[in-house]
């Protein structure tokens, strides 16, 4: 330990003498610790981190399936009901609803704002083990119509319309137009969802919600038991719903149970591009360390003959040792120091970008941040960098090892490298190469698959198209009535004639985003359908400018006209998805769809329209089959097309929604483009994070291979010398240095090419129309680092080939 310091302080000496060497070797560690460090800590608080629930692994969602939607979907009340008294794998099963409607109006000191509002079960809170700051959560007394009129606030809602005020508890507050008592403040960071702000019961739900097993309303949360799993919860839950299938055909026979961790539905579709983008930034790391590597070996090489001249007046070898490591020491942690500081200026960035990812619970973006772990993980991948820097060189004999030579080190001259050198840093070129390849390719395949996502035509005209929403609050305004009708109708009328807007047209889901109501239906004329076996559809309530605004073509018949609106004509159009897949073969015009096919007398919905294809499912989904009505509801998503810039027309929007009503608050406002981004956020991080890396890997491996090619042409001066002494001309030595590294990057191109191709398998999910093994790719790999490596091995092979033999023999 006496030794500590005083070595501590050579080291500083050596680095000072060796400023190019320091800024190299801290710089290449920090760009490799910092972007680990970065996507680790993300990778942490997304995936591993535990939620903000006790026990929070024991919770888990449970959803419904059907073989015609994509992915999970909301139970249906009834069948919520009937899982919560036939289970035995949980101790409590809740329920939760954030549609019909998910805004509600809360006027405050007598202006009104949007807020999201939550229907929760009575023991929703305490399945989740979150208890109030102040006063109490909804229980199973509030959980009753008539003593239903309760609210529970978030601690963000609290602060940001009541100002903190402690005294909010057993206020009434105007929700809707209808009082209801608060009665508890949520904790910070224990709202969840996580953009709830206001909790109201879930026996607010309409009774024709409760009772139908159509409507697919709540979203199901479970807790295990203790000694359930996962498996044992998944086998219960199915064959609950086998039998619910068996009991009810027409409605349950085709759907299924899914049971999945509480995080797999709060990340959402993020966890492959999460674990893909750790993996591109390991190997990265793994670039850099190589670098190092190779730089500390040739750094050791060129020390040998001080350590040489040391040991022969005595030195101990070990303190020799001790010495090395104190270097490599003080490098990597002002590397890892940098890293990190690298990665707390990245995060925010990260966050930014993870905020705009459909389908992230936002409350998994506050766990992105730097934390413990992660700076424990950053200092033991420093403290173990040294350590191998320290005892690799010992390893070669570079400091007193058996093979030292005294009498060969302490003569003056360069002594050439050796073949283990030369093979020692020839196969660190190779895996820097092959690693770089992997990257590389990785990354170009991903930015392929963007640059084809952004390619597709979503269907409409994204451009000047402004989209706000709306939800008009009961029992002020009810579904299909003249009052809600009236309202839409005077809003759309006047934003016509505001200036610089061209048309304006409400529907009941913003573009690119599900509808959220799939519908069973029977064409007139088609073979029956068994039950339970109805084609489902998209359905979208549309006003009669809606296709104009939106900019969707109609193939054939005609759009609704403003007689239709009015009247809620029983008339339907279709999109080329739906009439392709259900109308083939008969004029669309003269086909019949009937809806309400579960009912004694379905209705009948003539088809007056074929229009184009919307990428309603987003532009990475194939088109689905859709089918538009006549008319309004309480919930809308008012579209403006414009002239002018669109976000001009903002002001313009909320003063004519208040010119009808004071109270209504419009909410969600953005442009299409910007929805059209959002939609895209995740492949874009993913792109954009995959092809920074690509070039960090290229970077580091160019200077890699700089480095070794310059420690190799100083090393063999005096080789180089004897063979042009000997005859060899420029071109010969040229060739020679070439040769030196060719065979080895050759070798790391193939393997790294062998790993690629099966790493792009395992993200084959994270591609969009893009082949696992895309040429383009490929040849971007290749010749891109080919191209690097070329220029990084030319300067040193040059300066080879002018070496004057006399001065290089003059030396020995």
């Amino acid at each position: 330990m006496q030794h500590v310091w005083p070595d501590l302080r050579y080291a500083l000496r050596q680095l000072r003498k060796s400023p190019g060497f320091t800024a190299t070797v801290v710089l290449t560690l920090a760009l490799g610790m910092g972007a680990t460090t970065a996507i680790s800590s993300a990778v942490y608080g997304l995936l591993l981190k535990s939620l903000p629930f006790p026990d929070a692994d024991r919770i888990v969602s449970v959803a419904e399936t059907h073989p015609k939607i994509p992915g999970g979907i909301e139970a249906t009340y009834p069948d919520y009901e009937d899982w919560r008294t036939q289970q035995r794998a949980f101790t409590e099963i809740g329920a939760y609803s954030t549609i019909n409607p998910t805004m509600a109006s809360l006027v405050v000191d007598g202006r009104p704002e949007s807020v999201h509002r939550v229907l929760a079960s009575g023991n929703f809170f305490s399945l989740l083990g979150v208890s109030a700051q102040i006063g109490r959560t909804i229980s199973a007394r509030d959980d009753v119509q008539g003593s239903d009129h309760v609210a529970v606030l978030s601690a963000a809602a609290w602060q940001r319309y009541f100002g903190g005020d402690r005294g909010v508890v057993g206020r009434s507050v105007d929700l809707d137009g209808a009082n209801f008592t608060v009665i508890g403040v949520l904790p910070p960071r224990a709202s969840f969802p996580a953009e709830g702000e206001v909790w109201l019961p879930l026996s607010l739900l309409d009774q024709p919600t409760r009772v139908s097993r159509v409507w697919h309303s709540v979203k199901v949360l479970g807790r295990l038991r203790g000694g359930v799993g996962m498996p044992e919860s998944r086998t219960e839950m199915q064959a609950i719903a086998a039998r619910l299938a068996a009991a009810y055909p027409a409605t349950n026979r085709s759907v299924g149970v899914v049971v999945s961790p509480l995080r797999d539905q709060l990340v959402g579709t993020l966890r492959p591009a999460m674990l893909s983008l750790l993996g591109a930034v390991v190997l990265v790391l793994l670039i850099a360390c190589a670098n190092v590597a190779n730089l500390f070996l040739v750094r050791a090489t060129s020390n040998r003959r001080e350590a040489a001249v040391r040991l022969a007046l005595g030195a101990d070898r070990s303190r020799i040792f001790s010495q090395f490591f104190a270097l490599a020491l003080l490098l990597s942690l002002a590397g890892g120091a940098l890293g990190l500081a690298l990665a707390a200026a990245t995060l925010p960035l990260l966050r930014l970008a993870l905020a705009h990812t459909a389908g992230l619970d936002a409350s998994m973006i506050e766990s992105v941040s730097l934390n413990l772990t992660v700076l424990l993980v950053a200092l033991g991948v420093c403290t173990l960098t040294a350590f191998l820097f320290a005892v690799l060189p010992g390893m070669r004999g570079s400091f007193g090892g058996a093979k030292v030579n005294l009498v060969e080190d302490l003569r003056p001259g360069d002594r050439g490298s050796t073949g283990g050198h030369r093979w020692g840093h020839g196969t660190l070129i190779a895996g820097e190469i092959a690693i770089a390849v992997v990257v590389v390719f990785l990354g170009s395949l991903v930015m392929r698959s963007y640059q084809k996502l952004l390619a597709v035509d979503p269907g409409f005209r994204t451009d000047h198209l402004l989209s706000a929403e709306i939800s008009l609050p009961q029992p002020r305004y009810t579904d299909s009535s003249e009052t809600t009708a009236h309202f839409y109708q005077q809003l759309l009328a006047k934003l016509s004639d505001s200036p610089g807007v061209i048309s304006a047209g409400t529907t009941t889901q913003t573009p690119l985003m599900p509808s959220q109501v799939m519908t069973r239906f029977l064409i007139e004329g088609a073979p029956p359908a068994t039950p339970g076996a109805f084609p489902v559809a998209q359905i979208r309530f549309v006003s009669a400018e809606y296709f104009r605004t939106m900019g969707l073509a109609v193939q054939e018949g005609r759009l609704f006209n403003q007689k239709d609106i009015k009247d809620q004509a029983s008339y339907a159009i279709v999109n080329a998805a739906f009439a392709r897949k259900y109308l083939a073969g008969r004029q669309a015009e003269e086909a019949k769809i009937l809806l309400g096919v579960l009912s004694p007398q379905p209705q009948k919905f003539p088809v007056i329209g074929v229009v184009a294809n919307a990428h309603d499912l987003g532009v990475g989904s194939d088109p689905q089959p859709e089918m538009y009505l006549p008319g309004f509801g309480l919930h809308a998503v008012l579209l403006v097309r414009s002239a002018i810039d669109p976000e001009s027309l903002v002001p313009i929007v909320r003063n004519a929604v208040h010119g009808i009503d004071p109270n209504q608050p419009t909410y969600h406002v953005q442009t299409a483009q910007v929805i059209l981004d959002d939609t895209l956020a995740r492949q874009r991080m993913t792109a954009t994070l995959l092809s920074i890396f690509a070039g960090v890997a290229v970077a580091l491996t160019a200077i890699g291979i700089y480095g070794v090619l310059s420690y190799s042409v100083a090393q063999s001066r005096r080789e180089i010398g004897v063979r042009m002494a000997l005859g060899a001309n420029r071109a010969d030595i040229l060739k020679l240095m070439l040769g030196q590294t060719g065979g080895f990057a050759a070798g790391g191109f193939v393997a790294g090419l062998a790993a690629a191709i099966a790493g792009a398998r395992l993200m084959n999910g994270l591609l969009f129309n893009t082949s696992t093994v895309d040429p383009l790719s490929i040849a971007i790999a290749i010749s891109g680092l080919a191209l690097i490596a070329g220029l990084a091995v030319t300067v040193p092979a040059r300066r080879a080939a002018t070496v004057n033999p006399t001065e290089a023999l003059r030396s020995e």
